[in-house]
């Protein structure tokens, strides 16, 4: 059986490096929708569309997904997952045509996001996709939904 892995945690936790690791240590086809957006779109972080763009990209990387898992191919949406009910969504999707689940949450204190983020940002350049301001930074963290002990343990 199959299994969907959800990479949960904001940017700049660890999620894409872990969601690596796993790609090899599962034979999984690992979707990391800012690999897409940044090669079909460069750095439009600052583009009005991009927003609608990322969600885009995040339903076509579930559809491709979907059809992997359904093969036998376990699958890893690096996605971040914010919220529980997001997260929960998911893992009935999977279930719901016999895959299993697992969520690998990126417990990282947000100073050391923030500080991993602000040298990311050096590198990137403020018109980067990966470039985050701390005032964005900021409202996401307030959005993020830290997954329960019960919730991991599904």
């Amino acid at each position: 059986m199959a299994t969907l892995h959800l990479m949960v945690g904001l940017p700049g936790s660890g999620k894409t490096t872990e969601a690596i690791k796993l790609e090899y240590q599962h034979k999984a086809l690992r979707l990391t929708p800012d690999e897409w957006q940044y090669f079909l779109f460069g750095h439009d972080i600052s583009d009005p569309e991009h927003d609608e763009r990322h969600t885009k990209i995040e339903k076509l990387m579930w559809e491709v997904a979907v059809k992997a898992l359904k093969a036998g191919v376990d699958v890893i949406l690096d996605f971040g997952f914010w919220t529980k009910s997001e997260r929960e969504d998911f893992r009935q999707k999977a279930h719901s045509f016999g895959a299993d689940f697992k969520m690998h949450y990126m417990d990282v204190p947000a100073d050391t996001i923030w500080q991993r983020l602000a040298a990311r940002n050096k590198s990137a350049g403020k018109n980067a996709i990966f470039y985050v301001a701390k005032e964005e930074f900021d409202k996401w963290s307030g959005l993020f939904e830290i997954p329960t002990k019960e919730e991991l343990e599904q």
